[in-house]
């Protein structure tokens, strides 16, 4: 009797061994014995018998919320209930996944819509599309990433391709990452920050590839982005301040051409001596793992600066990157000598959040702000 008792328990518990096993390792449901071919809870240890297997109808796509009850694709099950997920930055309006950015019938929010003439412009309603955006149709596009419109209106990528610059391939290029069939910079993409689907919270940002409350290395928070206000033709000197279509952002001031040593690359002001999108000259994008140093692709930063991320900086003078890669000084400070201070020392004057030598610099020439003009030294 008493051996029988013992193989009855010890039966028993490997039953409710394994279901645990299953259910805490998220491999493939157990099957079961008791219970025959239907429904139930017999033999699961609080899971549900769906046809010989134990699931978690809380969180199976397959059985959600009772057995059989299958989830669409594209959607997930939590608590139950099949729902739908959106990532990489869009927001879930109705049914679906809307970029509330670009979509003139939920501009800024879901249900916000814009006029009939009207575009939306960086989630707000506008006559024409401005910060270096295509309009295409009602819709103000990126067409260096847009998959759908890749370099023009309705010039969509093959499958499996990206956008790149505004060219179809196969991989990213420019220091950018590949996330759900997009080329993103995980350094300042809330949606993707650090890498790949890693979303910010709620009033946070991506600053430097870390979600924070603010922004750092002399970054301004406009909206979820931190972006550099003295090149950025959505937000030219100040957050929201659109440059006209045809203009560029060069040293926080919208105009026709770009000053201060850089070039002009589309919308935007770039210094080829260390953009890896446009190493040596626009749209000379470098390969992912390579720097732009001295305008060339290289695998190694030369000249005294550091490689950090996919850029070539000077640790000695670079805000985001003062004294090492990743050390950025806080809000007010800049970088002298690779020490985040206050005030500039050694002959060099603060302007913005850089220690510079108004006698040389071509952006800041004599004084902040009077930058030369292309193809000019200081």
């Amino acid at each position: 009797m008493r051996n029988e008792l013992h193989l009855a328990w010890r039966a028993a518990a490997l039953v409710a061994w394994a279901v645990a096993a299953s259910a805490c390792s998220g491999g493939e449901p157990i099957t079961v014995q008791p219970g025959g071919g239907g429904s139930g809870t017999t033999g699961c240890g609080g899971l549900t018998e769906c046809n010989g297997k134990c699931v978690a109808t809380q969180v199976d796509p397959a059985n959600c919320g009772s057995c059989g009850a299958a989830c669409a694709p594209g959607q997930s099950c939590q608590a139950g209930q099949c729902v739908v997920v959106c990532a990489g930055g869009s927001v879930k309006c109705g049914d679906g996944c809307i970029d509330t950015m670009t979509d003139p019938a939920n501009c800024g929010g879901c249900g916000q819509a814009c006029a009939v003439s009207e575009v939306c412009s960086a989630g707000a309603c506008a006559v024409s599309c401005a910060g270096g955006t295509t309009q295409c149709g009602s819709s103000c596009i990126d067409t260096t990433t847009s998959t759908k419109h890749c370099g023009s209106c309705n010039n969509p990528c093959e499958a499996g391709k990206v956008c790149t610059e505004g060219q179809c391939a196969l991989d990213c290029a420019g220091g950018t990452t590949k996330c759900s069939g997009k080329c993103v910079d995980t350094q300042i993409d809330p949606a993707n920050c650090g890498a790949c689907d890693n979303t910010c919270g709620a009033g946070e940002v991506c600053s430097a590839g870390a979600c924070g409350l603010k922004c750092v290395g002399g970054t301004t928070k406009c909206g979820g982005l931190c972006v550099d206000t003295n090149l950025d033709p959505a937000n030219c000197g100040a957050c929201g301040v659109q440059c006209s279509a045809g203009q560029v952002c060069s040293t926080g001031q919208c105009a026709l051409e770009c000053g201060g040593g850089t070039s002009k690359c589309g919308s935007k002001c770039a210094d080829t001596e260390n953009d890896p999108k446009n190493c040596g000259g626009c749209g000379v994008a470098c390969a992912q793992g390579e720097v732009c140093s001295a305008e060339k692709c290289a695998l190694a930063c030369a000249g005294g600066t550091t490689k950090c991320g996919n850029k070539c900086v000077d640790v000695q003078s670079d805000p985001t990157n003062c004294g090492s890669c990743g050390a950025a000084c806080k809000a007010g400070e800049a970088c002298a000598a690779g020490q985040c201070a206050l005030s500039c020392g050694g002959g060099t004057t603060k302007c913005g959040s850089k220690c510079v030598d108004a006698q040389n610099d071509p952006a800041n020439c004599g004084s902040c702000g009077n930058a030369c003009a292309g193809g000019q030294v200081c």
